[in-house]
């Protein structure tokens, strides 16, 4: 693999919306990276390709959408098309292979497993640990699908791999993911609900008692659990999930000011820059050029 393909690109992450096109751009394999070959930042990234990371060995400290995770490989992580990413942290002897896939690649897959029983705790929890006794399944799957990638005369290639990752899920991989349904409680649950909710309508939803209402909750109730969950409250998580927006768009785009505060629904320019500096302590503009 040439050293240009080895470079990973965070941020936003251009892949084409037709499989038909270049397989390069639905499906790329990077193998056995390194913490020397992975880039430094710091500020959070909206991906717009699905990622999944094979973590050989150690240790991997990151967010995903404001949650901090902390772990040590063997282990399996799903970022998703659309998510915020942040890296904190990676230890030297950091070893992974990373595959990224394009939108309607990940799609297509999701089709042939939406029945799988597992499917609420993949995509739940972006971190599992890998049973050791099949740690050894995982390292033959990465070199299956560096093979048949590998043959760009297959004219059924996509199909070769989406089929290929979806049989090793059923055959292996749900075993990553079956403590996950047996351990989440209804506050687990309830929490989540929440967030992804939170997610989808943070930009015109800014109070409590919409989501409340929308899962069958108090709002009292609401908040006690997520605080007890998350470690942050109800109201705290949607300002926290407008001001990370807020800062992808200053960093990632060339939407002005004025821009932003209309694609984030505030009712002036004014009122989003008193809103983004007492949160983060800065003027968008400031931060911007920071």
């Amino acid at each position: 693999m040439s050293e240009e393909n080895n470079r990973l690109d965070y941020g936003y992450v251009n892949l084409p919306m037709n499989v038909d096109e270049i397989l390069g751009k639905d499906f790329w394999l990077f193998e056995n990276i390194t913490a020397a070959m992975l880039p430094s930042f710091t500020e959070p990234v909206k991906l717009t390709a699905s990622i999944s990371i094979f973590v050989r060995k150690g240790k991997f400290k990151f967010s995903n959408n404001l949650i901090v995770y902390d772990f040590e490989g063997p282990a399996i992580v799903n970022i998703r098309n659309g998510e915020t990413l942040q890296l904190l942290s990676i230890s030297p002897d950091f070893n992974a292979s990373f595959i990224v896939m394009s939108k309607f690649f990940v799609e297509d897959i999701f089709l042939h497993i939406n029945d799988m029983q597992n499917l609420s705790a993949m995509t739940r929890q972006p971190v599992v640990k890998i049973p050791l006794d099949i740690l050894p399944k995982f390292e033959s799957l990465y070199k299956s699908l560096s093979l048949v990638s590998a043959d760009v005369s297959n004219p059924q290639l996509i199909k070769a791999l989406q089929h290929s990752i979806i049989a090793f899920y059923y055959r292996y991989a749900y075993r990553c993911f079956d403590f996950l349904n047996s351990t989440a409680d209804s506050a687990a649950r309830l929490s989540d609900r929440f967030i992804k909710l939170v997610k989808a309508k943070f930009k015109t939803e800014r109070f409590l008692e919409y989501y409340a209402e929308e899962l069958g909750v108090t709002t009292k109730h609401l908040s006690r659990t997520v605080k007890a969950q998350t470690g942050y409250s109800a109201a705290s998580w949607i300002e926290r999930f407008l001001i990370l927006e807020a800062k992808i768009l200053l960093k990632s785009t060339n939407l002005t000011i004025q821009q932003i505060s209309d694609n984030l629904n505030f009712p002036t320019q004014s009122f989003f820059g008193k809103y983004f500096k007492k949160n983060v302590g800065l003027s968008p503009k400031l931060y911007r050029n920071s």
